[in-house]
C-alpha cells in the first residue's frame, strides 16, 4: 500500500491512485499517517475526529468502525499494518506501519535531505537534480481534502515549510550553478509572497547582482528594510546587512564561478554604463502595487533577448502583447516593467502613446511614429521617407545589432503595431491594448484582469497612506469593492481621500454606495472612470459594421439584467435576435474588452462597465425597448428554471400560465440540474431584481414564477438563506399585487426556509397563514400541500395529537380528491406522529401504505421518506436487521438527481446503531 499526502490524500494498492470514502475515514487515515510508525492513542483520535469534549457517546465504537472499514480498504484484516495496541482486551491505540518508500511526504523529506548533504559537499549539480525531484511530488496543499484538525492542521503547516526551505536549497543550488538568470523570475515572486523571509531576499540580491544589476539588487534591499522598520521596527539581520555592503562595493568575489552551463553575463550588464540611445520611458507610477506574476512573465520573457553578436543562431525579437480592459493598468504594468529592464538595453528604450482608445484623439499613423523612432536614433529628419514601409524597413536596419526596447503603449489595431517592431536578436517590445492582438506574430500574450483583494487594498494604501487604511480596514475593503478592484478607480478614490485628509474612509463609502451617482464620484482632476469607458463604447457607437449596432446595443441592453454573467442563450432572449447573430454581437465585445469571455457560451461585464452600459441604455434606449428586453430574459429564466425543476421532480404542481417553449432546451434530469446550479447566482438575482416596488406588473409576475421555481431546486439542497430571501421578496411582490394564491404559495415557501432553520414557530404560524388564504380561495390543491406541511411542523413541535388532528382532515379531503401523491405525503406525516406517541406498529401501517402509493406515483423523494422512517422506526424497537435493511435502500434514493441531498447524510448517520449492533459495516454510501 502507498500513501499520498502532498495534495489530496490518496492510496495506492493496484494500478491507479484512489481517494478515500467519508471524511471521517479520511481524518482517522490523516491523524495516523501524521503520526505514522507512532501509537496514537484513542482518546487523542477521538478528540481528533470530533473535536476536544465534543464526542458522541458512542464514538468509541464509531472509531471500531471507522478502524474495521479502513483495514478492508488497505486489505489489512489481520491487522498488521494498522495494528491495534491493547492493554488487556481494551484497545489502548493505534499505529499505522508505514515504510518510506510507501509514503511520499517521508520520500520527500529524504531527498531534501539527499539534496542538502550534496550542497554541503559541494556539489551543486546533485544536489539540485534532488531537490527538483523532491518538489515535483507536490500536487497542492498538503491533506487538500481531509478536514481539518489540530494534528492534520500542524503536520499540514510542518509540510508546507519544509517544501519552501527545500525551494530556497533548490535555489541556492541553482545560484551557485551559475543559473541566476534563470531564477530571478522565480525569485521575485516568492519575495513578494513572503516579503519577511530575508533568506530569500539574499538570494534575490545575489541573483540580480550577477546578473549585472546592481541597482535593482540594492533596490531589493532598501524595499525589505523598509518594510521590516515600518511593520516590524527592527533592521535586517547581519548576514543580509553584510551582503548589501559587498553589493554596495560591487565586491567581485559574490560573482559565481564559471561552470559548465553556467548562465553568461547579460550583454546589456556590460554595455549599461555606455549610456548610449534614447531614453525615452515616463516615469514609472510610484502607486504601481502588485502584478507579481505579470511582471515575473515579462522578465522571464526579456530574458530571453537574444545577444545581437550571436548572428544567425539569436533569437528573434522578443514581444509580450498586454491587454485588458479600459482602466486596469496596463500601461503602468508595461512602464513599470519597462523600468525594471531598462539596464538590459543599453541602446535605448523608445516609448509612444498610438493614442489607441484616448478621449478626443486620433490614433497615431504608423508613418508618423516612425518619423519619431528615426529620428531619436539619430537620423536626420530630411533622411525620414515618407513611406511607412520604407520607414519601417529603415528602423529595422538601425534596429539591427543593437539592445532597443520598444514600448507601444495604448495600441488601436495589429496594422498599427507591426511596422513599428524592430528585427532581429537583442530588441523587446512591450505593447499594451484594449484589444486582443492574436493576429500579432510571435507575441506572447499576457491578459490583465482587475487586481486582487489584497493588492487592491494594497494600492489604496499607497495613494492614501498606509495608517489611513489600516484605520478602517472594513471601509478599505468596502471601497475596492465598490471601485470593482479596478486600478484607476481605485486610484481615484485614493486622490480623493489623500485630497481631503479629514474625510473618514467610510464618507467616500457611502458616495460610492449609491450606484447612480458612482461614475460621478470616480473623477479627479483628468482622471474619470467614464471617460476610459466612453472611448471604447463610442468606437461600436460610430462604428459602420452591422455587427458594430448589433454590439453597441448589446452592451447597452446587457445592463438591464443583473447578475453575475448571462448565457448565450438568455442573451438571444435579451436582444430577440437569433444565437448566431448574438454570439458576434457579444464576441465583437469581448474583442473590445468590454464584455469578458467566461465560456464558450458565458459572459461576464464588470461591475463599473455595467453601471456604464446602463446610463448609455437610459440615454439611447426607449423605456419600452429596456422594459420588453427584461421581460425576455425573464421569461426565458422562468420558463427554462419551471423546465428544469419538473425534469427533476415531475409531481411539482403549477399554477396555470401561458404555454410557451423554453428558451434554454434541457434533456434530461442532469442536463437540468446543471443548468440551475450554473444559473442559480443569476436566478435569484434576476429575483430581486423583479421584485423592485418600481418594476411594472408583468416584471414581478416573472419574478413570482421564477420564485417559485427555485422553491423546489433550494429546498432539497438546504439553501436556507436564499430560499428565505427569495420568498420574503415573493410575499411582499404577491401583496402589492394583490394576488393572494402567489402569496400563499410564497408563504409555504418561506415556511420552507424557516424547516430548514430549525425555526419550527416560525413554520407553524406561516403555514397557518398560508391555511387561512387556501380556504378562503376554496383551492383544494394548496390547503392539502399546506395542511401536510403544518402537520409536520407540528410533529417537530411534539404536539403529535394537533399533528393527527390536521393530518386526517387532510388525508380525508385527498382521498375524497383522488390525490394519490397527497395521501403520500399524509401517511408519511401520520406515521410519524403515532410514533411520537409510542403507537410504533401504527406508524409502519402508515408508512408502508406511503411507501407502496409513492412508487406507484413515482414519488422518489417520499419512496426515501418512507424507507427512512420505517427503518427509524424499527430499530427503535431493536429490530436492527430490518431497520438496517430499510436504510440500506434507502441510501441509493437519494443519490438520484434532483433528489434531497443533505437526506443522504441523515440515512447514512442512521444505518450507525444497526451496524454496531450487528457488527458489520455499512453499505456502500
Amino acid at each position: 500500500m502507498r500513501y499520498r499526502v502532498l495534495g489530496a490524500l490518496e492510496l495506492r494498492a493496484g494500478e491507479g491512485w484512489a481517494s478515500l470514502g467519508p471524511a471521517k475515514w479520511r481524518t482517522l487515515l490523516a491523524v495516523l499517517l501524521c503520526h505514522a510508525n507512532q501509537t496514537v492513542s484513542t482518546e487523542r483520535l477521538l478528540d481528533e475526529l470530533w473535536g476536544e469534549d465534543r464526542a458522541p457517546r458512542s464514538a468509541t465504537k464509531l472509531l471500531q468502525t471507522y478502524v474495521s472499514r479502513l483495514r478492508q480498504t488497505l486489505g489489512d484484516e489481520a491487522g498488521q499494518t494498522l495494528i491495534t495496541e491493547k492493554q488487556g482486551y481494551k484497545a489502548q491505540g493505534y499505529r499505522l506501519a508505514v515504510e518510506a518508500a510507501e509514503f511520499d511526504a517521508h520520500r520527500f523529506e529524504q531527498l531534501v535531505e539527499e539534496g542538502r548533504r550534496a550542497l554541503d559537499r559541494e556539489a551543486p549539480e546533485t544536489a539540485a537534480e534532488r531537490l527538483r525531484e523532491a518538489l515535483a511530488m507536490w500536487r497542492g496543499t498538503p491533506f487538500a481534502d481531509v478536514p481539518p484538525t489540530p494534528a492534520v492542521t500542524a503536520e499540514a503547516t510542518r509540510l508546507e515549510e519544509c517544501r519552501l526551505q527545500a525551494v530556497d536549497a533548490r535555489i541556492d543550488a541553482d545560484l551557485r550553478c551559475g543559473r541566476h538568470t534563470a531564477v530571478l523570475g522565480e525569485l521575485e515572486a516568492l519575495t513578494a509572497e513572503y516579503p519577511f523571509r530575508e533568506e530569500l531576499r539574499g538570494r534575490l540580491m545575489l541573483a540580480l547582482y550577477r546578473s549585472g544589476r546592481q541597482a535593482d539588487a540594492l533596490a531589493a534591499y532598501r524595499d525589505l528594510h523598509r518594510l521590516l522598520s515600518e511593520e516590524l521596527g527592527v533592521e535586517p539581520t547581519p548576514p543580509l546587512r553584510d551582503l548589501h555592503e559587498r553589493i554596495l562595493n560591487a565586491d567581485a568575489s559574490l560573482m559565481a564561478a564559471p561552470v559548465p552551463g553556467a548562465d553568461r553575463p547579460d550583454p546589456a550588464a556590460a554595455a549599461h554604463k555606455a549610456n548610449r540611445g534614447p531614453r525615452q520611458l515616463p516615469p514609472a507610477s510610484p502607486a504601481f502595487t502588485g502584478r507579481h506574476g505579470e511582471v515575473a512573465v515579462i522578465q522571464a520573457l526579456m530574458d530571453a533577448a537574444g545577444d545581437p553578436e550571436a548572428g544567425e543562431g539569436g533569437r528573434s525579437v522578443v514581444l509580450a502583447a498586454i491587454d485588458g480592459t479600459g482602466g486596469v493598468g496596463k500601461s503602468t504594468l508595461a512602464i513599470h516593467a519597462a523600468h525594471r529592464l531598462a539596464d538590459r538595453f543599453p541602446d535605448g528604450q523608445l516609448y509612444v502613446d498610438l493614442y489607441g482608445a484616448t478621449a478626443g484623439q486620433s490614433a497615431l499613423d504608423p508613418g508618423e511614429v516612425l518619423g519619431r523612432f528615426l529620428r531619436a536614433l539619430g537620423v536626420d529628419g530630411s533622411n525620414v521617407p515618407s513611406d511607412t514601409d520604407e520607414a519601417s524597413a529603415q528602423f529595422r536596419s538601425l534596429a539591427a545589432g543593437r539592445r532597443l526596447l520598444v514600448i507601444l503603449d495604448n495600441a488601436a489595431s495589429v496594422d498599427q503595431v507591426r511596422p513599428l517592431i524592430p528585427g532581429g536578436p537583442g530588441c523587446a517590445a512591450l505593447v499594451t491594448s484594449r484589444e486582443m492582438l492574436t493576429t500579432l506574430e510571435g507575441a506572447t500574450h499576457l491578459h490583465l484582469d482587475v487586481l486582487p483583494q489584497d493588492q487592491a487594498v494594497a494600492l489604496l494604501e499607497r495613494v492614501v497612506g498606509a495608517e489611513r487604511v489600516r484605520a478602517e480596514p472594513a471601509e478599505a475593503e468596502e471601497i475596492t469593492r465598490l471601485c470593482g478592484w479596478l486600478p484607476l478607480a481605485l486610484r481615484i478614490a485614493g486622490a480623493r481621500l489623500a485630497a481631503r485628509p479629514a474625510w473618514p474612509l467610510r464618507t467616500l463609502v457611502t458616495k460610492l454606495t449609491d450606484a447612480r451617482g458612482r461614475l460621478d464620484e470616480l473623477r479627479f482632476g483628468d482622471l474619470a472612470v467614464r471617460v476610459s469607458f466612453q472611448v471604447s463604447y463610442e468606437g461600436f457607437r460610430l462604428g459602420r459594421r452591422s455587427d458594430d449596432l448589433d454590439a453597441v446595443r448589446a452592451f447597452r441592453l446587457l445592463s438591464v439584467v443583473h447578475g453575475q454573467d448571462v448565457s448565450l442563450p438568455v442573451a438571444a432572449a435579451l436582444l430577440d435576435l437569433p444565437a448566431d447573430r448574438t454570439e458576434n454581437a457579444l464576441e465583437r465585445l469581448v474583442d473590445a474588452q468590454l464584455l469578458e469571455s467566461r465560456d464558450s457560451v458565458r459572459y461576464h461585464m464588470h461591475d463599473l462597465l455595467r453601471l456604464f452600459a446602463s446610463e448609455q441604455a437610459e440615454q439611447e434606449e426607449p423605456e419600452a425597448e429596456r422594459s420588453a428586453a427584461l421581460e425576455r430574459a425573464l421569461s426565458c429564466y422562468a420558463a427554462t428554471a419551471q423546465q428544469a425543476v419538473t425534469l427533476l421532480d415531475p409531481l411539482r404542481p403549477w399554477p396555470r400560465h401561458p404555454a410557451e417553449d423554453p428558451a434554454v432546451p434541457l434533456s434530461g434530469q442532469d442536463e437540468a440540474e446543471s443548468w440551475l446550479k450554473d444559473e442559480l447566482p443569476n436566478l435569484l438575482a434576476a429575483v430581486v431584481h423583479a421584485a423592485g416596488p418600481a418594476q411594472p406588473e408583468v416584471i414581478a409576475r416573472l419574478g413570482l414564477r421564477l420564485a417559485r421555481a427555485l422553491q423546489w431546486f433550494l429546498f432539497p439542497r438546504a439553501h436556507a438563506q436564499d430560499l428565505q430571501t427569495v420568498n420574503e421578496l415573493a410575499v411582499e411582490t404577491a401583496r402589492r399585487l394583490d394576488d393572494p394564491e402567489s402569496e400563499a404559495w410564497a408563504l409555504d415557501g418561506l415556511s420552507a426556509a424557516y424547516w430548514l432553520q430549525h425555526s419550527y414557530d416560525e413554520v407553524r404560524t406561516t403555514l397557518e397563514s398560508a391555511l387561512e388564504i387556501w380556504r378562503e380561495l376554496d383551492h383544494r390543491e394548496g390547503e392539502l400541500r399546506t395542511a401536510c406541511n403544518l402537520a409536520d411542523a407540528l410533529c417537530e413541535l411534539g404536539l403529535y395529537e394537533e399533528a393527527i388532528t390536521v393530518q386526517e382532515r387532510q388525508l380525508a379531503l385527498a382521498r375524497e380528491a383522488g390525490d394519490l401523491p397527497a395521501e403520500v405525503v399524509g401517511l408519511g406525516n401520520l406515521g410519524r406522529a403515532h410514533r411520537g406517541l409510542g403507537r410504533p406498529e401504527d406508524a409502519l401501517t402508515c408508512f408502508k401504505e406511503s411507501l407502496e402509493y409513492a412508487r406507484r406515483t413515482g414519488n422518489i423523494h417520499h419512496e426515501g421518506f418512507a424507507l427512512y422512517e420505517i427503518g427509524i422506526t424499527y430499530m427503535e424497537q431493536g429490530r436492527f436487521p430490518e431497520g438496517r435493511a430499510h436504510m440500506d435502500q434507502a441510501l441509493p434514493v437519494w443519490k438520484r438527481p434532483g433528489t434531497y441531498e443533505s437526506w443522504r447524510g441523515h440515512t447514512w448517520s442512521g444505518l450507525f446503531p444497526a451496524c454496531m449492533t450487528l457488527q458489520i459495516g455499512p453499505g456502500p454510501r
